[in-house]
């Protein structure tokens, strides 16, 4: 029997998992997830050492995650596209949801709150909860002509809120404690460029840090496990990689407390109060350290008893006795676990795809190649279910990521393990541009759109080729977002090397992308600064840019064309596919235009995603076959 064959069927990949992001409740007696099966799409409370007592079905909203406010209730997050009367355009409306595990009841939070601005992406963010957990605190715009970003106090019971602190137009974050208690607010005013942390804990408004940055220069994330300093991390300003630092209230910053030469601090570990236990450092398998320096050996040791799978840190009880561990890797398709450390056991609670059995998944390699200018390049190559690594000429997909500023790591990868599991070799090359590696390796990545980041694309699957593992002739290049315009680059600017290219919300022309920014931002804001430098002035390099946007390259594609775009794609507007499909159409070349109806940027629903995934499966084994 082939691979194909003996394969799962397309939906255990193409589905949503059936079961994700796992919470614990802080006093270790329940979890809570989300479900996607064909039988139901919803959140699912779970007692352990009994089974499910509770949940709620999803089924009409995009639901992100879920988390525990306190033991008993769970916050769901979901989100919906949607416009309002008298705004022009549509965003991504998000709300929290309150479980009461108790009374059953769903109770959607910040619903009939007064002066809450109608038309707000980002809302259902929770800051904290009150001491006895019947309110939690959050951040949202409220007012009509302008409206400012306040903290409100916000019933768990009928979800009314009320505004306990106002902000302004300026405010962007808050810090509050149990108590109602504001430690800190974080500002930053674009026209100024003025970036400032205050806080009031002597009755009115202090700087504790006040700076002028063209861009946000630091991110407030936290406090301290006994509260007596804020936790900050800078943006690399000066070093390779982001560190960790206490802020005194005060204004005392203190030497690096979370720091690595070879690693940023990638991820803050807190709890619902944004109290900081540790960071997870970058890198292709995730590393970790903690305030409490017993919960590095824990890790550790977890990290051991799964050697070669990422195991993943995803919540913990208050007293972090118990863990819940996440592992998937060459191993294992998803499985979650909790450790409890007081009994030294890991007992599985949920497996994220059970219809990916472990013999199932394609084995994962980490490797490093250099560019044609000598750069070290990370990637990962995974490959068919079964292979030693020995296998020559096998047929090759590639997968750029998106981002640009984002990076490709061990884990299960729904998309690759797709590939892989019908005969394919797949690799996600971590080109320069890619965070993660160090703020010298993204910066080699400045104004290198189409040039030396697609170069090192090109210089993976050229090795790949040389070495004999890859079969020139069944090579295709897929990707999404950022790694969509990749695929495009590199079916205009090396057309002769891939048979096949699939782009999903890509964007083909960087001009247009760049004039719909400062239309949706201001020319002035610091998002236009950031593309500025990333892909090259609008107004200076206009030449350039459209020397590097594959819509004006149609003419040069050897390969058929698959575009796959989200109507509801807020990110990446619908028509940088529509040109790029009108263009190559011009030019007579082979295309095919896949519109998904409902879907954003992010193949958010099992339906979307399934049917983008049946798509480039017909489209790639029609231009590659499969072993």
């Amino acid at each position: 029997m082939s691979v194909a064959q003996a394969a799962p069927p397309i939906e255990a990949y193409g589905n949503l998992p059936e079961v994700r992001s796992l919470d614990i409740s802080p006093d270790g007696k329940h979890f809570a997830y989300l479900i996607d099966s064909p039988e139901v799409e919803g959140l699912v409370v779970y007692e352990l050492g009994v089974g499910p007592v509770g949940g709620a079905r999803t089924d009409k909203v995009k639901a992100r995650f879920v988390e525990f406010a306190s033991p008993n209730h769970a916050i769901l997050r979901a989100s919906e596209t949607t416009s309002v009367l008298g705004f022009i355009g549509r965003f991504e409306h998000s709300a929290a949801v309150s479980y009461d595990i108790q009374s059953k009841r769903l109770t959607e939070l910040l619903r009939k709150t007064e002066e809450l601005y109608p038309a707000q992406s980002g809302l259902g963010r929770i800051l904290g909860v009150n001491s006895d957990g019947t309110r939690v605190f959050m951040p949202a715009f409220t007012g009509f002509s302008e409206p400012s970003y306040d903290l409100l106090s916000v019933n768990l019971r009928n979800g009314r809120g009320k505004i306990t602190t106002r902000g302004n137009e300026n405010t962007i974050d808050w810090i509050v404690k149990r108590d109602g208690t504001v430690l800190a607010r974080e500002d930053y005013d674009n026209d100024k460029d003025k970036y400032k942390i205050l806080t009031r804990l002597r009755g009115s408004w202090e700087d504790v840090l006040a700076m002028e940055e063209s861009r946000i220069p630091m991110s407030l994330v936290g406090v301290n496990p006994d509260q007596s300093a804020l936790i900050v991390v800078d943006r690399e300003k000066g070093k390779n990689f982001s560190e960790v630092y206490e802020l005194s209230f005060d204004g005392k910053l203190s030497a690096p407390v979370f720091s690595r030469d070879d690693a940023a601090a990638e991820a803050i570990l807190t709890d619902i109060q944004r109290i900081v236990a540790g960071v997870r450092y970058s890198g292709l398998l995730p590393q970790y350290e903690f305030y409490d320096k017993s919960l590095n050996g824990a890790l550790a040791a977890a990290q051991n008893y799964f050697e070669g799978d990422a195991v993943s840190l995803v919540s913990w009880t208050e007293d972090f006795n118990q863990l819940v561990l996440y592992v998937d890797g060459s191993n294992s398709s998803g499985i979650y676990y909790i450790f409890d450390r007081t009994k030294n056991s890991m007992q599985q609670v949920a497996r994220s795809r059970p219809q990916v059995a472990p013999e199932d998944v394609g084995p994962i390699f980490t490797i490093e190649y250099p560019a044609r200018d000598k750069l070290k390049i990370p990637g990962i190559l995974t490959l068919p279910p079964g292979s030693s690594g020995a296998e020559k000429y096998l047929p090759l997909i590639v997968m750029p990521h998106g981002g640009p500023e984002a990076y490709d790591s061990v884990g299960f990868d729904w998309l690759a393990q797709f590939f892989a599991s019908r005969g394919y070799m797949v690799l996600q090359p971590n080109f320069r541009g890619s965070s993660g590696f160090g703020a010298e390796f993204r910066d080699a990545g400045r104004g290198e759109w189409g040039g030396k980041m697609q170069d090192d694309v090109t210089d993976g699957v050229k090795l790949l080729i040389k070495s004999g593992r890859a079969d020139p002739d069944r090579i295709c290049i897929v990707g999404a977002s950022y790694g969509g315009y990749a695929a495009l680059a590199g079916g205009a600017f090396t057309p002769d090397l891939y048979k096949c290219v699939a782009a999903i919300a890509p964007v083909s022309d960087l001009p247009r992308m760049l004039i719909d920014e400062r239309k949706d931002f201001g020319k002035d804001h610091w998002v236009i600064e950031y593309w500025t430098k990333s892909i090259g002035d609008l107004k200076a390099e206009r030449k350039k840019l459209e020397s590097i946007s594959p819509v004006n390259f149609a003419a040069d594609f050897q390969a058929p064309v698959l575009l796959i775009h989200g109507k509801d794609d807020l990110v990446v507007p619908m028509r940088q596919s529509t040109r790029m499909e009108r263009a190559l159409i011009n030019a007579g070349k082979s295309v095919e235009f896949i519109r998904l109806k409902g879907e954003d940027h992010w193949l958010s629903t099992s339906e979307t995603r399934l049917e983008t995934l049946k798509a480039l499966d017909a489209f790639v084994s029609k231009h590659l076959g499969t072993q």
